[in-house]
């Protein structure tokens, strides 16, 4: 029943792990099965409802376990090469006197210039793929609050005490009542202009107040 029971969530699976960047699929699809497991053995003693909407938060958690020890390794490894960089880059800065080239760099470090690069550009993106983290999460709450638990249900209610009556009323019609940003400014009596600039700055503090 079971082996059924994964069989038929194969496709979920594969969806909830597009979500992912960075991880290998093979590491995603194993959390997924375990997810599956976790989901139905408590599944049978309270679900209420579809599987695969109930199995949704433990495959997701599950990914995500693998994905947070997997990015703190890489992150950690990578910011000691770029603290490695920006203390060679300081050291021949006072050498030459001037602000060193990545060339002048890579050689003084004994790098190959694509490795320093590329090191430099992963760094960056760390910080970048954060934050896109943070905004698929709290849009996964959004969308799907039926399906989080009850502490990040709170959080959102918490975030969403931050915001005034405008921006309040924009998050709910756009992400309680699905409105796109025209009907949204037509119920609001207010531009879509108004509408695109007050959600993104709402996004923004809601993601700060939950995430930082």
């Amino acid at each position: 029943m079971l082996e059924q029971i994964i069989e038929e969530n194969v496709g979920l699976i594969w969806s909830i792990a597009k979500k992912f960047y960075g991880i290998p699929k093979s590491d995603l699809y194993q959390a997924g099965v375990l997810g599956i497991i976790k989901a139905y053995k408590n599944y049978q003693r309270d679900g209420d409802c579809k599987f695969s909407s109930y199995a949704f938060k433990y495959i997701y958690g599950e990914m995500n376990v693998v994905a947070s020890n997997r990015s703190i390794k890489v992150s950690k490894d990578i910011l000691k090469l770029v603290k490695m960089i920006e203390k060679g880059r300081v050291m021949l800065a006072q050498e030459l006197m001037k602000d060193p080239s990545n060339e002048e760099l890579a050689q003084f470090l004994g790098m190959s210039i694509s490795d320093l690069t590329q090191a430099l550009e992963y760094s960056s993106s760390l910080i970048s793929i954060d934050e896109e983290s943070d905004e698929r999460s709290l849009h996964e709450i959004l969308y799907k609050e039926d399906d989080v638990s009850v502490d990040d249900k709170i959080l959102l209610q918490d975030s969403m005490s931050n915001l005034d009556n405008l921006e309040q009323d924009i998050i709910k019609a756009r992400y309680y009542e699905d409105l796109t940003q025209s009907e949204t400014a037509r119920k609001l009596g207010i531009t879509q202009v108004m509408v695109s600039r007050y959600e993104s700055k709402s996004l923004k503090k809601m993601r700060e107040y939950m995430y930082m």
